[in-house]
C-alpha cells in the first residue's frame, strides 16, 4: 500500500503525472519518439506461444496490414485493453495480422502462453526478446504501445497508451485497407465517428457528486501551492458529474477510474439531461486503498499536471485519518484537512 500512496501523493506534487504513473501514458505519438513514422519498420522474427514462428514480412505477404501491441503482465492498462484488441482482431483479422509482444524480461514464454490461454486471446504472443523493437521505438518508458505497419512495410501508426474501445482499433486499422489504399499515408490520430451533435462545455473542468450527502473538503500539503479538492461521501457509490472547459476539445477527452479504465466523455453523456455523469464506488475504511481518484484529462495534451483535473473521494473522516496516518509514517511532510467553508459552491 506504501507504493500506493507514493504514487498518488506524487501525483500531488506534481512529479509524475497519473496515467503515466500507471504505465498507460495516454499521449498520443506527438508526445512520443515517432520519427519512426512513414519508414520502413525493422523485419523481424519471433516464436510465439505456439512454438510458431511470425515474421513480419511474412505476414505482409497475406494480409494487408500488421499491428504490433507492446505489453507486459504486471500493466493492468494493457491487461484491460486486450479485449478490445481481440474483439478487433475477431473482426479484421483475416486481413489485419495481430501479434502482442512483451518487452518485460521476466514474462517467460511460459508465463505470456499461460495468460493467453486463460484470457483467450485470439492472436499471437510472443517476446520482444532482446528489446530491439522497443528501442526502436523509443524506450520502455510506458505500456502499452502500439504500431500499425502497411502493405508496404512501413510504420504507419503509433498509439502510445490502451485503446479505450474496439470500435477504435478498427477505425486505425481500417484506414489502411481496401484497393483504394495505394501509398503510405500516415495516421497521426484515432478517426473519429462523424457527429454534428453539440456537447456541453462549462467554464472550467470539474467532477464533483451530483446530488446526496456529500462535503467538499480541502487538503493543505506543505511546499504545494494551492489546495487539494476532496469529497466525503457516505455512501457504496456516488454519481459523479463531469464537465469539460469550452477550450478543450471533447472528442480528446477522457475519464479513468481507480481500476485504470478509460472512457471517453463523449460516452458518458446523459443525453436526456445534457450532461457527462458516471456511477463510481467509494471504498471504506477497510480497504487497502480507503479513496478513489477520478481523474480527467486530455489524451492528446497528457505531459503534466495542467492537463489533468482530478478529485479525492473519501467514505468517512476515518478513511481520511487512515491515509493522512500512513502519510506521516513515510515522511511525506506536514498534510492538513478541513472541511470547505463555502457552503453554496461545494462543486468548485
Amino acid at each position: 500500500m506504501k507504493n500506493r500512496y507514493c504514487r498518488v501523493m506524487a501525483q500531488i506534487a506534481c512529479v509524475i503525472v497519473i496515467i503515466l504513473a500507471l504505465c498507460a501514458g495516454t499521449a498520443s505519438a506527438e508526445e512520443g519518439s515517432d520519427s519512426f513514422l512513414g519508414k520502413r519498420f525493422p523485419d523481424f522474427t519471433v516464436t510465439d506461444t505456439d512454438g510458431n514462428t511470425f515474421t513480419l514480412s511474412e505476414a505482409l505477404k497475406s494480409h494487408e496490414a500488421v499491428l504490433i501491441n507492446f505489453w507486459a503482465t504486471w500493466c493492468e492498462p494493457c491487461v484491460n485493453e486486450f479485449p478490445f484488441l481481440n474483439e478487433a482482431c475477431k473482426e479484421y483479422g483475416d486481413r489485419v495480422a495481430f501479434i502482442a509482444l512483451s518487452n518485460e524480461q521476466k514474462d517467460t514464454i511460459e508465463k505470456i502462453a499461460e495468460y493467453r490461454k486463460e484470457s483467450g486471446i485470439a492472436f499471437p504472443m510472443g517476446r520482444d526478446e532482446d528489446l530491439t523493437l522497443t528501442k526502436y521505438l523509443g524506450g520502455e518508458d510506458s505500456l502499452p504501445k502500439t504500431v500499425v505497419v502497411d502493405r508496404f512495410g512501413n510504420a504507419v501508426y503509433f498509439h502510445a497508451g490502451a485503446f479505450k474501445k474496439a470500435e477504435e482499433v478498427e477505425r486505425v486499422v481500417a484506414s489502411f485497407l481496401g484497393d483504394g489504399y495505394k501509398e503510405t499515408t500516415v495516421l497521426d490520430g484515432i478517426p473519429m465517428e462523424a457527429s454534428t451533435r453539440a456537447f456541453p462545455v462549462y467554464a472550467a473542468r470539474a467532477i464533483y457528486p451530483e446530488s446526496g450527502n456529500y462535503r467538499k473538503v480541502i487538503f493543505h500539503l506543505a511546499d504545494f501551492p494551492g489546495p487539494i479538492i476532496g469529497y466525503i461521501v457516505p455512501e457504496d457509490s456516488v454519481r459523479l458529474r463531469i464537465e469539460i472547459a469550452a477550450n478543450d476539445v471533447v472528442a480528446n477527452m477522457i475519464f479513468v477510474d481507480e481500476t485504470h479504465v478509460f472512457t471517453d466523455v463523449v460516452d458518458l453523456l446523459d443525453p436526456e439531461n445534457n450532461v457527462y455523469v458516471i456511477e463510481q464506488k467509494i471504498p471504506d475504511v477497510t480497504a487497502e486503498e480507503p479513496f478513489t481518484v477520478p481523474t480527467l484529462l486530455d489524451q492528446v495534451t497528457a505531459s503534466g499536471m495542467k492537463d489533468q483535473y482530478m478529485v479525492f473521494l473519501f467514505r468517512n473522516e476515518a478513511c481520511i485519518s487512515k491515509v493522512l496516518d500512513d502519510l506521516k509514517k513515510w515522511d511525506f511532510g506536514e498534510v492538513s484537512w478541513e472541511y470547505n467553508k463555502d457552503k453554496e459552491n461545494e462543486q468548485d
